[in-house]
């Protein structure tokens, strides 16, 4: 049975974060949730948090390979992967995709709450890679163009739906069989309009933010 975990924050007292008390619950996915399998992708980035050099070695060479085949998290992972391993500048390459691809992905799920998944995926993996890639914005344009260029002309092959298992729809459907079951995703008819303005926003936003230092 497939199952997600999350972590419900109680918060004793007003806003203080030192007597907020962590619960780690289990819950088995149900409905259509169920469908979603992420089984690979988490394999792969249980390998590539892993102390197996060996076989992280051939994780991160496959994916490189197929990068279509992976979801935005294990391409997160192989970013934070690649600049341990000192390979700096395709790490911010993959950093970015995997960025754009987590907001398309995100503004594709119908689940308000699961979106925080790409704040909390930026977080986990970009303070470094940023904070080198913004060293040099002429390259980062660069970088960012050719990212642009991949997401715009290369299909994902993977669930868009991965995202969905980090919301509040997914763990109300694990806990009450008779919650009320939403759509997923946007309709298909609206994906490749959805993927455009969310391209076109990703660049436009990065353009603006060059100008304004320059």
């Amino acid at each position: 049975m497939k199952k997600i975990i999350f972590l419900l924050t109680i918060a004793f007292g007003l806003t203080t974060l030192s007597n907020a008390q962590t619960i780690t619950k289990e819950i088995k996915l149900k409905g259509v949730f169920k469908e979603i399998d992420v089984a690979r992708h988490n394999e792969a980035i249980d390998i590539l948090n892993g102390k197996d050099k060996k076989l992280k070695m051939q994780t991160v060479d496959s994916i490189l390979k197929n990068p279509n085949f992976y979801n935005p998290p294990v391409i997160y992972t192989l970013s934070r992967e690649l600049f341990n391993q000192d390979k700096k500048d395709d790490a911010t390459y993959w950093f970015y995709v995997a960025q754009l691809r987590a907001r398309y992905d995100a503004n594709l799920c119908m689940d308000n709450s699961a979106k925080q998944a790409v704040s909390v995926l930026n977080g986990e993996n970009g303070p470094d890679i940023n904070k080198y890639a913004f060293q040099d914005i002429d390259k980062l344009q660069k970088t960012v163009t050719k990212v642009v260029d991949f997401v715009r002309t290369n299909e994902e092959n993977y669930d868009h739906r991965w995202i969905n298992l980090h919301g509040m729809d997914a763990i109300l459907a694990g806990m009450d069989d008779n919650s009320e079951m939403k759509e997923l995703s946007q309709p298909k008819d609206k994906w490749n309009e959805i993927k455009k303005k969310t391209i076109d926003d990703y660049y436009n936003g990065f353009i603006e933010y060059v100008k304004s230092k320059k």
